[in-house]
């Protein structure tokens, strides 16, 4: 089980995507361990890439993704806050 919630942040500074102030991603025990180890293992992509890497999604990653879970992306920084 996963469901993502989230707050607005006062300003947008990409479109197509809203900003967010704070989130809160509600997992079970399972889902949270995969969650986990998609970080790691991006984290490794990302350092072994170092600026080409662009993004991972969460559901290429788990091989028993349920359609209703969101897709959550991991991507490099782009600019500074």
């Amino acid at each position: 089980m996963m469901k993502i919630y989230g707050e607005a942040a006062g300003l947008q500074k990409h479109e197509g995507f809203t900003e967010l102030s704070s989130i809160a991603i509600s997992l079970s025990p399972e889902a949270m361990e995969k969650f986990a180890t998609f970080v790691i293992q991006a984290a490794s992509e990302m350092k072994r890439m170092g600026t080409g890497y662009d993004h991972s999604h969460f559901m290429d990653f788990c091989k028993d993704w349920n359609p209703t879970w969101p897709d959550i992306q991991l991507t490099q920084v782009y600019e500074d806050a």
